[in-house]
């Protein structure tokens, strides 16, 4: 009987441990994005959710709707932006070993994108590993929608030939 008492004691603290967790850190708004099915700027709108563990800016964006390859990542309060090239980027995590930090970086033919310190450009960074993965999937996603724009722009240049 006691064992079940204690049981139940640690479910519900692990419980009240995630509600705190989805209280300080999650977006206000839950948002399930198929990453199969939505646009750019959806998957991009999802990217800017996660603007608590950016450190590039706060809001990610496609600026031309006919360009499905280059993100802008714009820092409001900086006034600054930053365009990403997606073609061909794939990216990776890692964990800083000073900091703990989890991070993700972008690269282009196996080379890190760099910033302006010369060392690989960090797009989100933070403690929990899970976030880190979530941007990193909708980052491989957008990276996918520009393959495939490329693709279909590419299928229809051949075909009007």
């Amino acid at each position: 009987m006691r064992c079940l008492c204690l049981i139940a004691a640690i479910s519900g603290l692990l419980g009240c441990g995630d509600f705190q967790e989805r209280l300080s850190g999650y977006p206000a708004q839950d948002t399930v994005v198929n990453v199969e099915t939505a646009t750019p700027n959806e998957i991009a709108n999802a990217l800017s959710q996660l603007a608590r563990i950016a450190v590039l800016g706060d809001d990610w964006e496609f600026l031309d709707p006919d360009d499905a390859c280059t993100v802008h990542v714009l820092d409001k309060s900086a006034r600054q932006q930053l365009a990403l090239n997606l073609r061909g980027a794939t990216f990776d995590l890692k964990r800083d070993p000073v900091s703990k930090q989890y991070y993700a970086t972008m690269l282009h033919a196996s080379q890190p994108v760099l910033g302006p310190d010369q060392t690989p450009l960090r797009l989100f960074e933070t403690d929990a590993y899970h976030d880190v993965f979530f941007a990193e999937g909708y980052l491989q996603a957008l990276a996918k929608k520009c393959q495939q724009s490329l693709a279909q722009a590419d299928a229809s240049l051949h075909s009007t030939q």
